[in-house]
């Protein structure tokens, strides 16, 4: 999918236009080269089958590094963040690296439950924060995880 070059995969476990999710990972993923993807979970109805989640799954196969952004404006993982992260799990796409990230009033208890779940399925976690609403976006973190990624998984990539 990539050619050749490192492929970056952003999740935010967020759609809603006023959650700090979405613009964080817009941020994060402004400050990486190029190849990359991005994919927001909004609601659906329960009665309605989640073909996103397939979707994702088979860019996670392709990815070096996923990053995950995560809303904490309650307690929990958003319940389809948790479906796709059990859905990675199954389908085995361990080896990829990660950077984690919680947002919002939450975000203290939000992020062991993200980096529990993403262990389960093996990536390997580079990078973790848990952030309030008003922070800025930890670029340095991930611009590290990158690095880490490129260095670890495609050493040959080409320049960006």
């Amino acid at each position: 999918m990539h050619d050749g070059y490192l492929f970056t995969l952003g999740i935010c476990g967020s759609a809603e236009e006023d959650d700090p999710g979405p613009v964080m990972l817009n941020s994060l993923l402004a400050a990486l080269p190029p190849v990359k993807r991005a994919a927001f979970l909004g609601t659906i109805p329960s009665d309605q089958p989640d073909q996103l989640i397939a979707e994702i799954i088979t860019d996670m196969r392709d990815a070096e590094l996923i990053v995950i952004v995560t809303p904490a404006t309650t307690p929990q993982l958003p319940n389809r963040l948790n479906n796709l992260l059990r859905a990675a799990y199954a389908a085995g796409v361990g080896g990829r690296f990660a950077t984690l990230i919680a947002v919002g009033p939450y975000a203290a208890a939000v992020l062991p439950a993200l980096q529990a779940a993403a262990a389960t399925c093996g990536l390997r976690i580079a990078s973790t924060c848990a952030a309030n609403t008003d922070d800025e976006p930890p670029l340095a973190d991930v611009q590290a995880a990158y690095a880490t990624a490129r260095a670890a998984l495609a050493p040959h990539a080409l320049p960006h």
